[in-house]
């Protein structure tokens, strides 16, 4: 929901925005095979938890993004480092919409090959490559970096936006909130 709320912004006449996007596992202990998300968010009851996702689906809304989140929770480690290789082929951006649709709506695995391989292509990127990358683990390295930065910014939810290195917004934030902190923060230079 992060990618949609950047890209309304971006359109924002009196903001000039600079996004870099960096990799984050909210949860890098899930299995691959995924787990229950009321298992994962055991604090929270089904009702709590439907509730919540109610909230996120209305956003989402307004945001144009069909939104349909799986009751499985998935490791996203092969997905980052899929988006990791897009990064360094210029073609990051044309991911985020194919990995948010393979999971938030079609309900699919992120971490299975499959669906990466169906998310590269429809990004334009050479799939194969993609996947060796993946499977070799080559950038495994930078997301142990991204994991130290957002550690270093006290990162524990996402979206979070760091906002000139000054300022932290967490959360998929209700649009107008957003832009106006982000007027906020330009005005005061």
């Amino acid at each position: 929901m992060g990618e949609g709320l950047v890209e309304r912004l971006r359109r924002e006449p009196d903001l000039d925005l600079t996004v870099t996007w960096l990799p984050f596992e909210l949860h890098p202990d899930t299995p691959q095979e995924g787990v229950s998300l009321l298992q994962k968010l055991g604090h929270l009851s089904a009702p709590q938890l439907e509730m919540m996702m109610a909230e996120l689906r209305q956003r989402a809304a307004g945001l144009g993004l069909p939104f349909n989140p799986p009751p499985t929770l998935f490791n996203t480690r092969r997905a980052l480092q899929l988006a990791e290789f897009g990064r360094d082929r210029g073609r990051l951006d044309h991911l985020h919409r194919p990995l948010f649709q393979a999971y938030f709506v079609d309900g699919a695995n992120l971490s299975d090959e499959g669906v990466l391989r169906r998310v590269a292509e429809a990004a334009g990127l050479d799939a194969d490559a993609g996947l060796a990358a993946v499977r070799e683990g080559r950038y495994a390295r930078r997301l142990a970096d991204a994991a130290a930065e957002a550690d270093r910014y006290g990162v524990r939810a996402v979206p979070t936006f760091i906002i000139n290195d000054r300022y932290k917004v967490v959360g998929a934030q209700p649009y107008e909130k957003l832009r106006e902190i982000l007027r906020t923060v330009a005005r005061e230079g």
